[in-house]
């Protein structure tokens, strides 16, 4: 099953979870002037929307970004931010809490490139591997990385080295995942 379709079927489990918890599909503060496709219906009371991931129509790319950084991304890091906009996903692997980052409108898509290319500058600077982000865990500052000389999908605490591999690459790191 290719990278696409463990996306699009961890939208679909982490929505259905939602709605059988809560009767509704994941929340995210709405914010008119930060819209996004993804969107379900009406604002409520709190000032929530629902929402349910949505492909990106054009499917969006990190080639121009990666071919700016001088790297070559491993494929699958284009199709995890660019086949789907919606809110994070939260799931576990080996007994950790991560929240997958995704993009929530075009406008998201551009500052997520904007940070990564802040993440790969400053493992340059600090003369570590490159890696670039993918999710965040319920420690403050550990981060779910994919490191980008092989692809595999790792723990790495912000500022240091990557320590602990979760999977070989995305997809079988996607394959793990438990929502």
């Amino acid at each position: 099953m290719s990278v696409a379709l463990h996306l699009a079927q961890l939208h679909k489990q982490f929505s259905e979870k939602s709605l059988k918890n809560t009767s509704k599909y994941p929340l995210m503060m709405h914010d008119e002037q930060w819209a996004s496709p993804c969107e379900l219906g009406e604002v409520d009371e709190q000032g929530f929307i629902q929402w349910q991931g949505t492909l990106q129509q054009p499917a969006r790319s990190l080639s121009d970004l990666a071919n700016a950084l001088d790297l070559s991304f491993p494929a699958d890091l284009s199709t995890f931010y660019g086949h789907m906009y919606g809110g994070s996903i939260l799931a576990t692997i080996d007994g950790n809490q991560v929240e997958l980052l995704q993009a929530w409108n075009e406008e998201d898509f551009d500052l997520l490139q904007q940070n990564i290319t802040g993440h790969v500058l400053m493992k340059r600077k600090l003369k570590q591997p490159e890696t670039v982000f993918i999710g965040l865990t319920d420690q403050d500052d550990l981060l779910v990385s994919v490191l980008i000389q092989t692809g595999e999908v790792c723990l790495e605490h912000v500022g240091k080295k990557t320590h602990h591999v979760l999977a070989a690459n995305i997809e079988e790191f996607m394959k793990a995942l438990v929502v």
